[in-house]
């Protein structure tokens, strides 16, 4: 199977995301397969993971099951989840961001705080905790994340749906959050911008 180069880029960069490393040495991808296992309780190939990240040269593409596996790992259930999820990222890829409209949460300092407005007086406070991609949710108005929810974010962009994954409410997993859907998050302000006010 060949997948489709942007949505796989895309898992691939939330796969790094989600371990904390972007595999580069024999030894990364060893590691790499390692922290998947612990975290979905199936294997995959140390020579697959190489191939999908271009350290070994292939032309064979790979499985839908390989594909579904390292979605499960970012907390889709399957391939095609996660494409609905990466095609509503990737459509309109002509709409003008600029590099001051996206907050890359790998980019953030532990404890950084960002604060969202989702529209129609939806808005929410999150905190990013010590995993790359995972925040707290420190206060939330008119949304169905509650504050101590725990989710992940690869990153937050204005005029784009917020999209979380792996929400959880303690223990419980609550599953996948989209918010924003109409008209995107309009504003994002972290704490560099919050001290300016």
């Amino acid at each position: 199977m060949k997948p489709d180069k942007i949505q796989l880029e895309l898992l691939l960069q939330i796969v790094a995301q989600t371990a904390g490393f972007t595999p580069r040495t024999p030894t990364d991808f060893v590691n790499l397969a390692s922290t998947i296992e612990s975290s979905t309780g199936r294997t995959i190939g140390i020579s697959t993971l190489k191939r999908l990240w271009g350290y070994i040269k292939d032309q064979t593409g790979t499985t839908y099951a390989t594909l579904s596996l390292l979605s499960r790992y970012v907390g889709y259930s399957d391939w095609d989840s996660f494409c609905n999820f990466a095609s509503a990222l990737v459509d309109n890829a002509d709409s003008g961001f600029s590099m001051e409209s996206i907050v890359e949460s790998r980019l953030l300092d532990v404890g950084a705080k960002v604060s969202l407005s989702l529209g129609n007086n939806k808005h929410c406070t999150i905190v990013k905790t010590d995993i790359p991609d995972k925040f707290e949710i420190v206060s939330s108005e008119n949304i169905k994340l509650k504050a101590g929810d725990t989710i992940r974010v690869a990153c937050m962009a204005i005029g784009r749906p917020f999209y979380a994954t792996d929400c959880r409410r303690g223990n419980n997993p609550l599953g996948n959050y989209s918010g924003a859907q109409s008209e995107g998050i309009i504003e994002i302000l972290t704490d560099k911008d919050q001290s300016k006010k």
